[in-house]
């Protein structure tokens, strides 16, 4: 049973180790996606919650599902038809992280293969037209307050390149947690 225990924890420092140098495998790209609120029920109108919709927060089985769509459409809209015929896909490797006992939201991290034939910023554009298409994803932040706000928090979601600490970043929480909220797309 120790042995189990020590393979296993070796096998997570791996991981990070290996994903730790995500630049050299050609993972290039970082996308930080926050999911919208569903629909929950319906509760008499008030002054607290205006229309009467009580909304809640994807649980993580429909965030993973919701992270394989995007995945899916970035794909198809980078990739085009060699992604239909050919079964070409783009590398993706994503962090859950949150859970409804923290404070933290549920959200994703992705690591991305971005291709040489494309800039950052065509990269960028058909990055964010996934997320739009997709719908699971929130596009703008709605507490962002025009002025007294940053302009990086105007929106719910992040694309940038890559350095050396942001592999270390998304994956902050595999030391501590098993690798079942790391998924390889």
């Amino acid at each position: 049973m120790i042995e189990q225990v020590v393979v296993r924890k070796d096998l997570r420092l791996e991981v990070v180790k290996w994903l730790s140098n995500a630049k050299e495998l050609g993972l290039s790209q970082g996308l930080t996606v926050m999911p919208k609120k569903v629909f929950y029920k319906y509760v008499p109108k008030s002054r607290s919650n205006g229309d009467g919709k009580i909304m809640r927060h994807l649980t993580r089985d429909e965030l993973e599902k919701a992270n394989s769509r995007l995945v899916h459409l970035i794909n198809r809209l980078v990739l085009k038809n060699s992604y239909k015929r050919n079964g070409t896909k783009l590398v993706a490797v994503a962090s859950i992280e949150g859970d409804g006992n923290s404070c933290i939201d549920l959200h994703t991290h992705f690591l991305l293969e971005k291709p040489e034939s494309y800039t950052n910023e065509r990269f960028y554009e058909k990055v964010v037209k996934a997320i739009e298409l997709s719908g699971d994803f929130e596009m703008s932040n709605p507490n962002y307050r025009d002025g007294k706000d940053s302009e990086d928090k105007k929106n719910r979601y992040k694309i940038e390149e890559i350095d050396q600490g942001w592999s270390g970043y998304i994956t902050k929480k595999i030391d501590k947690l098993d690798l079942n909220r790391l998924y390889f797309y």
